[in-house]
C-alpha cells in the first residue's frame, strides 16, 4: 500500500514538474515573440506617476551675500561638441564666468526630469538677459547625454528658443564613449532602460541634477526636484558675484 503511494507521489511530482517546465517554456516563448513584434516604447506611451507645477520655497530666501555656498567638488575640463558640430571643450564654454550646467535629454517626456530643468533655466534665461550686469558674469549650459539623436542640429534647434541676446549654450559629446568622464566627473548617472529582453525602450533612467559652478570650476550647489527654483538659483547666482576672491 504504501510502496503503490508513494509510486503514485512521484508520478504527481515527475507531471507537475513536466507542466511547470512547459509552462516556462510557453511563457518564454510568449515573451520573446511580444518583444519581436513589440514597437519601439515612445515617451507618449508612458503615464509618469508625478505631475508637475513650478516649485514655490516655503521660506524666505535670504539676503544674497548674506551666506556661503561651500565648496562640494571640482570639475576638471571636458571635451564637447557644440551646435554648430565643433569640437570645444566645457571650460572654453563658460569661459571666467560663472556656470549653471544642467545634464537633460531632448526626448525625455519626464515631467520631474529635464523638461522641469530646461524650464527653469528658460525662466532664468529670461531674468538674466534683463539684467545684463549679471548675465556677462553668468554662463547656462545644457548638456546631453544622448549624442545619437541630440546631433548639433537638434541642438541647434534647443537653443534657438533662448532669449534674445542670450549666451546659453547646447553641447553634447562626440558620442558616449567621450561623454562617460564628463557625467562621471559631475556624479551625473545614467542608464538605459531596457526591456526585458535587453532591447533599449530608447529612455534613459537620471536623476535630475543642475549643478552651480564658480569661476574655478568647484561645484558650490547642486539642485534636484525639491529645491531647483528660479529665484533661488539667480540668489545663489548674485551670493557667488558678491563673493570675496579665494
Amino acid at each position: 500500500m504504501i510502496a503503490a503511494l508513494a509510486l503514485a507521489m512521484a508520478g504527481l511530482l515527475s507531471a507537475g514538474s513536466a507542466f511547470a517546465a512547459d509552462g516556462r517554456d510557453a511563457a518564454q516563448g510568449a515573451a520573446q515573440h511580444a518583444a519581436k513584434d513589440r514597437p519601439p516604447l515612445r515617451h507618449g506611451d508612458v503615464s509618469y506617476t508625478f505631475g508637475i507645477g513650478a516649485f514655490t520655497p516655503s521660506y524666505t530666501l535670504p539676503a544674497a551675500g548674506s551666506y556661503e555656498l561651500p565648496t562640494i567638488d571640482t570639475v576638471a575640463d571636458h571635451a564637447v561638441v557644440d551646435s554648430s558640430g565643433k569640437e570645444t571643450t566645457l571650460s572654453k564654454v563658460i569661459g571666467n564666468r560663472l556656470a549653471v550646467v544642467s545634464f537633460i535629454y531632448g526626448t525625455c517626456g519626464e515631467a520631474t526630469g529635464c523638461p522641469m530643468s530646461t524650464a527653469v533655466l528658460h525662466r532664468l534665461d529670461a531674468k538674466l538677459a534683463a539684467d545684463p550686469a549679471i548675465a556677462r558674469d553668468v554662463a547656462l549650459v545644457t548638456v546631453s547625454f544622448d549624442p545619437a539623436r541630440d546631433t548639433p542640429e537638434r541642438l541647434a534647434e534647443m537653443q534657438k528658443q533662448r532669449a534674445s541676446g542670450s549666451s546659453w549654450q547646447f553641447v553634447t559629446a562626440r558620442d558616449e564613449a567621450a561623454l562617460r568622464p564628463l557625467l562621471d566627473d559631475f556624479g551625473q548617472s545614467v542608464s538605459r532602460l531596457r526591456y526585458a529582453d535587453g532591447t533599449w525602450t530608447g529612455v534613459y533612467r537620471h536623476v535630475l541634477k543642475v549643478f552651480l559652478l564658480d569661476r574655478d570650476a568647484r561645484v558650490r550647489n547642486v539642485y534636484s526636484v525639491g529645491f531647483l527654483h528660479t529665484d533661488l538659483v539667480l540668489n545663489d547666482l548674485e551670493t557667488l558675484r558678491l563673493e570675496k576672491p579665494r
